[in-house]
């Protein structure tokens, strides 16, 4: 344990004595990415490449399968005619206090990335930044659980990488592969695929809730339970039902990553709020949340960009639904395109797999001259 004068430093749980991770730092987990549109700003400052996939900053690789051209959840690299390494990085701040739970959701979020792009991990690799005067046992239960959601994913931690830092971050280099085959892409969807959702909404506004002391145990509990579940049976049923359009939720939330995969296939999307799977536990929902303020700045960035953009046309979703459905998720589910003919038998396959929230809960359209390509729609209507 932290000796006094270390503890004095940080704010500390009365209930435990220990430091509270979730007051370290400005925000939690995925909330905390940069706007999507100052990155897309950035970007196109440093002249992002364009055109031929083997084409990198002015090196050739004919084996780059998805880079900088083509921005998605992970570069892939053929390795051969059938078979392709994904890498990918991901760290993130404390998005719950207990630091062995935050190491395994902060790994398993580092893992979907290998998953929605159709991959099983293979190696791992530790990003860590921790201040040296903050309780080193606390530290020691990051990595331990960082080390139970590799392992629990079939793949190695073979080192990593540490510095000294006021605001505790934690993530992984993840590497996995993939058959090219199975490759699944934010671009694959087509016109007339059904959208399918794997996990519920609501961790980015319960973990806002617990940094503010807000949060009911009953949701704190759902949504820790859905951030250490891995995308494990999600990828290995699109692999099985031979998907080609997927991507995770994660900061940019529902909305903002269904605009890239609407965007990349040319394609409009198309929400029905009712059909969004919301973490809930007993009387204690989300919305209320909502309501008490506990939406991240995060979401409601992403949604200010959105309707700025014009590329999010609500519908006229109250206030509510409509932060509910940018949330930033942290290690939030897979959103996969799915054909009508096998949507029935894929539901049925996440669901037997422990998948148990997954639903259908949109569609995607041709452009119109009212929606152009990228366009995200919404509605309470059924399909």
């Amino acid at each position: 344990m932290s000796s006094p004068q270390e503890a004095s430093l940080h704010p500390v749980d009365a209930r435990t004595a220990r430091p509270r991770l979730t007051q370290l730092s400005h925000g939690g987990g995925c909330a905390c990415k940069l706007p999507q549109a100052m990155l897309d700003d950035v970007l196109a400052m440093i002249g992002t490449p364009a055109g031929s996939p083997s084409t990198v900053w002015g090196t050739e690789s004919a084996n780059l399968l998805v880079g900088l051209q083509s921005p998605d959840d992970a570069a892939v690299y053929a390795i051969d005619e059938h078979r392709a390494w994904i890498v990918t990085a991901d760290f993130g701040t404390p998005v719950v206090d207990d630091p062995y739970l935050w190491g395994r959701i902060a790994a398993t979020n580092a893992l979907s990335d290998v998953y929605a792009m159709g991959g099983r991990p293979l190696l791992a690799l530790n990003l860590l930044a921790w201040p040296i005067d903050l309780d080193r046992t606390m530290l020691a239960e990051v990595l331990e659980g960082g080390r139970r959601a590799v392992v629990d994913a079939g793949a190695l931690i073979v080192g990593g990488h540490s510095i000294d830092d006021p605001t505790p971050k934690f993530g992984l280099v993840g590497i996995g592969e993939v058959e090219r085959d199975h490759l699944l892409t934010k671009g694959g969807a087509c016109e007339g695929d059904l959208l399918v959702l794997t996990k519920p909404l609501g961790v980015g506004i319960v973990s806002t809730a617990i940094k503010r002391g807000q949060a009911p145990a009953g949701l704190v509990e759902a949504a820790v339970e859905s951030m250490i579940r891995l995308n494990a049976n999600a990828a290995d049923v699109a692999r099985r039902a031979n998907l080609r359009g997927g991507t995770d939720v994660t900061g940019y939330g529902l909305v903002g990553h269904l605009h890239e995969m609407a965007k990349a296939a040319g394609l409009v999307a198309h929400i029905d709020a009712n059909s969004v799977p919301v973490l809930t536990a007993g009387t204690d929902t989300v919305t209320q949340l909502i309501l008490d303020g506990c939406a991240p700045d995060g979401s409601r960035r992403t949604l200010a960009n959105a309707l700025s953009k014009r590329w999010f046309d609500p519908g006229g979703l109250p206030d509510d639904t409509q932060l509910l459905l940018a949330d930033a998720q942290t290690s939030g589910g897979l959103l996969l395109a799915v054909p009508p003919a096998i949507v029935e038998a894929v539901v049925t396959w996440l669901h037997d797999g422990g998948d148990h929230a997954a639903a259908v809960i949109g569609h995607f359209t041709a452009p119109t001259p009212e929606y152009e390509p990228g366009t995200v729609t919404a509605s309470a209507t059924i399909i």
